[in-house]
């Protein structure tokens, strides 16, 4: 069965490394016939002055956050109308594109989402080569079922398209 490897500088934290190692096991059944238990991820930790790049010593970036949980915080914040708490998760320019094809800012989409009742049954995170994409699906007050496809732009949504 495979067995990942993958070095860090040292510095993140118990939940990121945790995210880190359950991610690598998920790409690599994505594309190998492996059961769960078969695939071997490994974490080697340096210190970030025994790590070099081009002769300068780094320190770890900031993880992302997990993204079907900013989704998720994206999708609350649109429900109540809450304008000022989903504002700080979207990405500049941030649209929702409804299932009959109209772009909406983020207070029209706001507006629309808490006076259709908007409420979600759950959320799945699927990766990509340009990052991480999260599918929420649910149902509005009327009782008519939706999907809605967030795309994220690094610690961001960058857009939210409805069917």
């Amino acid at each position: 069965m495979p067995v990942v490897e993958t070095t860090v500088i040292e510095g993140y934290d118990d939940a990121t490394k945790a995210r880190l190692l359950k991610g690598m096991t998920r790409v690599v059944r994505s594309v190998m016939a492996a059961p769960p238990d078969g695939v071997v991820t490994i974490l080697r930790e340096v210190a970030a002055s025994s790590y070099a790049r081009g002769g300068v010593s780094r320190v770890p970036g900031p993880p992302l956050p997990p993204a079907a949980e900013l989704a998720e915080a994206l999708a609350a914040a649109l429900g109540r109308g809450d304008v000022a708490a989903a504002a700080p998760l979207v990405a500049d320019g941030f649209v929702a594109v409804t299932a009959e094809g109209a772009r909406l800012d983020l207070a029209a989409a706001a507006a629309a989402d808490a006076e259709a009742g908007r409420r979600y049954d759950g959320f799945v995170e699927a990766l990509t080569d340009d990052g991480s994409l999260v599918f929420g699906h649910g149902h509005l007050a009327d009782g008519r079922r939706f999907i809605d496809r967030f795309r994220l732009a690094g610690p961001v949504i960058a857009d939210r398209e409805s069917w």
